[in-house]
């Protein structure tokens, strides 16, 4: 039986359905047999926003009165800050959008609750990156405070219910975090709760990448952050923004996930 469960939730932009596959690989690597004890389930959130964006683009370029240069930019904005923009809109108006994503995170944990043959108790780690550190960040307050998808019906005491809520969930690793973009002006930030006593956050950011912030700065509510300045990517790309896409394959995040993994598994 797992032992663990391993969430992973990817950014903002166009992304492949197989985004974690480095990471997955190189955890394999790091864990070698005991990875069989890990439950790895992967948030597919991507869909949702991306089939409107595409279509909002076709009709962009399509159009000849419009004269559009640095369309590769343009593309990555849309793609990207449209991705955060979305949510954050359909968050206060129409929820479905944003409702759907906190059903594709409930999705995967119903995935491991069915490893862990239905023992709730069991440890939930999650790695996000970029814009899925906002979203699971707005699913945990959700989840306390009875919000959006878990407004939809009360907490029943089951082991689903309760393992949806996250209340196993031991560690959240953030990496290339934007959400001081989300919440910067606001004057009173407020952190969700630490869902349990164990509870551990660890935000790795490379001060080269403008998208990827620390997060303590935020407020009291932010001391249960630990900030890890890391130096992510490969040679072409550790001393520029392109950082923001390196964390995942980056011994600096990936040893220290695997050894987190390790010590969950008996």
């Amino acid at each position: 039986m797992k032992e663990v469960a391993l969430i992973t939730l990817h950014g903002m932009g166009k992304v492949k359905p197989s985004y974690y596959s480095e990471l997955e690989q190189m955890l394999k690597s790091r864990l070698g047999d005991i990875w069989t004890k890990v439950s790895f389930q992967n948030v597919q959130y991507a869909p949702i926003l991306q089939k409107p964006e595409d279509e909002l683009w076709a009709a962009m370029v399509a159009t000849p009165e419009n004269e559009l240069d640095g369309t590769k930019l343009r593309q990555f904005f849309l793609f990207g800050f449209g991705d955060a923009g979305s949510l954050e809109h359909s968050a206060q108006t129409d929820k479905k959008q944003y409702i759907a994503v906190q059903r594709e995170i409930q999705k995967a944990l119903d995935h491991a609750l069915l490893d862990f043959d239905g023992d709730a108790t069991k440890p939930v780690v999650i790695i996000s990156q970029s814009l899925g550190c906002q979203v699971i960040s707005n699913y945990l307050w959700d989840a306390q405070h009875g919000s959006n998808i878990f407004s939809e019906s009360q907490p029943d005491g089951s082991a689903q219910s309760k393992f949806r809520a996250l209340n196993s969930l031991t560690n959240l690793v953030t990496t290339g975090c934007n959400i001081p973009l989300f919440i910067a002006g606001l004057t009173d930030r407020k952190c969700f709760a630490k869902p349990s006593d164990s509870f551990v956050w660890d935000n790795f950011y490379d001060p080269d990448d403008v998208l990827g912030w620390p997060l303590k700065q935020l407020g009291a509510t932010y001391n249960i952050v630990r900030d890890h300045p890391i130096n992510s990517g490969s040679i072409l790309s550790s001393w520029n923004i392109a950082s923001h896409g390196g964390y995942w394959s980056d011994a600096d995040v990936v040893s220290p996930l695997a050894d987190i993994l390790k010590s969950k598994i008996a």
